[in-house]
């Protein structure tokens, strides 16, 4: 079996610089839904930390290892990425249910 490492999301976002990107992104998916309750607001921001979480998993297992430098390019592409799909759209995916 493979060993597993409990990503703390936070501290990746601190150590590579991407914290207040990842806030702002955030924020701008916020304003993007319009006004939503609390618990939909949490649930929208979890549910981020959960893609991108799950994106950097993925993309150490295809390179096979994940220095630092490479946590911020892939955080940097996926932010970049939802940040220009929320200048196209509205943002699909995601249960707030």
């Amino acid at each position: 079996m493979e060993p597993t490492v409990k990503l703390d999301l936070t501290t990746i976002l601190e150590a590579t610089g991407e914290l207040q990107h990842f806030l702002d992104l955030g924020a701008a998916r916020l304003r993007a839904e319009g006004p939503l309750p609390e618990k939909a607001s949490e649930e929208l921001i979890f549910s981020m930390a959960d893609e991108l979480e799950g994106h950097l998993r993925a993309m150490r297992v295809q390179q096979g290892s994940a220095s630092i430098s490479d946590l911020r390019v892939w955080t940097r592409a996926w932010i970049d990425e939802r940040q220009e799909a929320l200048t196209r759209g509205p943002v699909q995916g995601g249960d707030r249910g």
